[in-house]
């Protein structure tokens, strides 16, 4: 009954011209109402305009959190001696066969000739993701089929020894099955920098500056619009030839955000290991803490935590065939925004170096 009630709301706001955003909420500076009813009034006045049941939803507020649940933030990497990130030391290289003398001389690796540094990489991904929680609310969850696709374009190229210009530019669509009106498309570009550091073990340093802009159709006006300065270091492991770990650092400070009422700093550390089940088959287990400090939004704070585990099959060296299951967790000091959620489901990828 539950179900049908908010199936009925839903379809009376796809018949809106535009989708209603927290921006429709008056501004803090123009509201005649006391301070300490900052967040009250402004919920208030997206229970007008929104369906009551979607008011706390992250999905519908907030899509650039929602778009994080499917998968752990990867780090970028100097892709000049490998065709794909997760890429080890033995897809490029042979061991020797297995000899009697290993056990004094160690395990002999046969080193090839790398292949001229291809600059542009693009690919396409597509992704069909199960959920138990469309919305991202605490009460009155319900599950939903959601499609993920999109298109992407990353240029690098080493400008010295240890320095690498490094580009991306993307658009991905998030297409809910049942609940349309969640509905939304997330456009990214990035240009910054990799440090590689010998000193500290071949550590990755980067920085870059991001633009991001979510809209429901891509030529409708902005639901949520950022500039942001993403640092961090990374790190991989090799364990040996079958097994690494992967660690991760990243702040991002939000430049400028519109609507101001989500603008956030991010703060995140993940971890990964990965074992090599097969030379075409791999098995990732990965965790993430991140804390959000939003600063427009009367102090509140949350704590989002990722743990995914994804099964990986390169058939060929230009597709790439998955399998997902994520877990995520969101705390915050707003309980209102507080949530589980469970995603899981298949994903396709063509990628191509040039």
């Amino acid at each position: 009954m539950r179900h049908q009630c908010l199936s009925r709301r839903l379809r009376f706001h796809r018949q809106n011209q535009r989708r209603p955003s927290i921006r429709d909420a008056p501004s803090p500076a123009k509201s005649m109402t006391p301070k300490i009813w900052f967040p009250l009034t402004h919920l208030f006045a997206l229970a007008v305009t929104l369906a009551p049941g979607l008011l706390p939803a992250q999905t519908f507020l907030d899509p650039s959190r929602a778009a994080s649940n499917t998968s752990s933030t990867v780090a970028p990497q100097v892709r000049e001696s490998s065709t794909e990130p997760l890429a080890e030391l033995e897809e490029d290289n042979t061991f020797a066969p297995i000899s009697p003398g290993d056990n004094d001389i160690g395990q002999q690796l046969i080193l090839k000739r790398q292949e001229k540094a291809r600059s542009f990489s693009a690919w396409v991904d597509s992704s069909m993701f199960w959920t138990d929680n469309a919305a991202n609310v605490d009460i009155g969850k319900f599950d939903d089929w959601f499609y993920n696709g999109g298109v992407n374009l990353a240029w690098q190229k080493r400008l010295h020894s240890r320095f690498y210009a490094d580009a991306y530019i993307g658009q991905h669509w998030y297409l809910y099955d049942e609940f349309d009106v969640l509905d939304y498309q997330v456009g990214d570009a990035t240009l910054g920098t990799l440090i590689i550091l010998p000193e500290l073990a071949n550590t990755i340093l980067h920085a870059h500056y991001q633009y991001q802009r979510i809209t429901q159709n891509i030529d409708d006006d902005a639901i949520y619009e950022t500039h942001n300065l993403r640092i961090g270091a990374q790190k991989t492991f090799l364990i040996d030839r079958l097994n690494s770990f992967n660690t991760n650092i990243l702040a991002v400070f939000a430049l400028d955000t519109d609507p101001d009422l989500l603008q956030r700093h991010e703060y995140a550390a993940q971890a990964a290991y990965s074992f090599k089940i097969t030379r075409r088959l791999i098995f990732t287990l990965a965790g993430r803490v991140a804390y959000y400090d939003y600063f427009n939004l009367d102090g509140r704070q949350d704590w989002f935590q990722t743990y995914s585990a994804s099964l990986t099959w390169r058939p060929k060296e230009y597709l790439e065939l998955s399998a997902h299951y994520n877990y995520a967790i969101n705390r915050s000091s707003r309980d209102v925004f507080d949530y589980e959620t469970q995603i899981a489901g298949p994903s396709i990828a063509l990628k191509f170096r040039f």
